[in-house]
């Protein structure tokens, strides 16, 4: 049998204390079902608690296949109003780490950077689709955060234009403590941005973000050359997609209790296929207001493109932000979430193929229906 893991509303692992207290209750139900099992079933052998990735409700999951350590790291934002601060935090927001060996189950997590005192970004306010790439012998936190009542603009066919910008932090270790280059976002200034990734191309990094529909109607993926030590942007952005180039993608899109004109590119990330396409994995709405996985491809290799599409996504009914990673046993694999909005939000993973010139999806294999 599989313990049931002992979970505030969010989903991840509560404290011991908060865990004792809930345990409380249940104590007769698990005698019975495991004779004599301790009074911490979310508990590892080792002690340590743990979460099973069928509980996990994780939002934009990205999983680090650490080699060095022949570890797995889930990322995910953690927001301190949601539930008790972490261990050894002081009640702000910041960015937390899920460890792995197999999957399956995941340690509590772990807080990797805590936003500090005169940050730009909300203390209060769970950065988005956090990231980490191991690049050039270091580790590095692409994120996004958010300053509610820092209006940029303000126009009559929009929405609110507040300050939401993708940001690169570095660190030694997947579990941090990662450190931002600088108190200002990464991409240039005065763009709304979200969901930014990682990629190199012929030694030249780059950082590859969305550029947010709610400032231009119109959402799109773009291209930034990086220095080399990711610490800086060079040059300006190249655009790489529009969502509204798509028939699937909806138009319409509720956005804090209004519906606004726009078409959403959420959750860029890329991948090299065997046959030196590239795969651009990204996500959207559709008319029935339920998210998509989609997957573009450079037949030239390269971010110019030209990037094309095939005439469905790669999955509907809301399942997407999905990312592809190799696991250790050499099979690929893509996670996401299933449902966009909590608590019904799930991790799922699927293994799938490389078929040269496209990735096809071979079955779930983890996380909920």
């Amino acid at each position: 049998m599989r313990f049931v893991s002992l979970l505030s509303s969010r989903g991840r692992c509560c404290s011991s204390v908060s865990v004792a207290k809930m345990t409380v209750g249940l104590i007769g139900a698990i005698l019975a079902l495991a004779g004599g099992i301790s009074v911490f079933a979310a508990r590892s052998a080792t002690g340590v608690h743990m979460i099973h990735i069928d509980d996990m409700t994780v939002h934009d999951p990205f999983i680090l296949a650490d080699a060095k350590s022949n570890t797995y790291f889930m990322y995910a934002g953690e927001d301190p109003t949601d539930d008790a601060a972490l261990p050894g935090t002081h009640h702000k927001a910041g960015v937390v780490a899920y460890i792995s060996k197999d999957l399956v189950s995941w340690e509590c997590p772990k807080m990797v950077f805590e936003i500090p005192e005169g940050f730009w970004g909300d203390a209060d306010s769970s950065p988005w689709a956090p990231e980490v790439h191991a690049f050039d012998g270091r580790y590095y936190l692409f994120t996004t955060f958010n300053a509610w009542k820092q209006i940029m603009e303000i126009r009559e066919d929009r929405p609110s234009i507040t300050k939401r910008a993708s940001q690169i932090l570095v660190g030694d270790a997947p579990e941090g403590p990662f450190k931002p280059f600088g108190n200002h976002p990464t991409p240039p200034p005065g763009e709304m941005t979200l969901d930014a990734t990682f990629w190199e191309e012929d030694g030249q990094p780059y950082i590859v973000y969305c550029h947010e529909w709610i400032q231009t109607t119109e959402g799109s993926i773009k291209a930034l050359r990086l220095k080399t030590d990711l610490s800086e942007t060079v040059g300006h952005p190249t655009n790489l997609l529009n969502a509204r180039e798509f028939a699937w993608t909806a138009g319409n899109i509720e956005y804090r209790g209004q519906k606004w004109p726009g078409w959403v590119t959420d959750g860029p990330f890329l991948y090299r296929l065997k046959s030196g396409t590239l795969a651009l994995l990204w996500s959207s709405h559709t008319p029935a207001h339920l998210y998509a996985q989609t997957v573009a491809y450079s037949r030239s290799g390269k971010l110019a493109g030209p990037w094309t599409h095939p005439a469905e996504p790669l999955l509907w009914d809301d399942r997407g932000h999905g990312m592809l990673f190799r696991a250790f046993d050499g099979r690929l694999l893509l996670v996401l979430h299933r449902y966009f909005h909590r608590p019904k939000t799930r991790v799922q993973i699927y293994e799938m193929e490389d078929a040269g010139d496209s990735i096809k999806i071979k079955g779930q294999i983890l996380g909920t229906k």
